[in-house]
């Protein structure tokens, strides 16, 4: 099985996820930022996340009703316009 660009860059992501729960001082592992950010803001942190889960799951439809799809398209159509 060959990897593509999209697979290596979740493994990359990986990596530095788990590099940087081993690395990190007392209280900054990301799972304990997330905590705080919930406890702070818990309907933009919970919205967040259920975006992002849903997004990446591909349970959003219609497209246009994704906001993470739509911020894709948004930047690769700033970047056309920018070349």
């Amino acid at each position: 099985m060959r990897l593509r660009a999209a697979d290596k860059a979740w493994l990359v992501l990986a990596a530095g996820i788990l590099a940087w729960d081993i690395v990190c001082e007392d209280d900054e592992m990301l799972t304990e930022a997330s905590r705080r950010y919930a406890k702070a803001h818990p309907v933009v942190a919970h919205a967040v996340v259920a975006s992002v889960a849903l997004h990446l799951t591909d349970l959003v439809r219609p497209r246009w009703a994704d906001p993470i799809h739509i911020i894709g398209l948004g930047v690769r159509r700033l970047k056309r316009v920018a070349v």
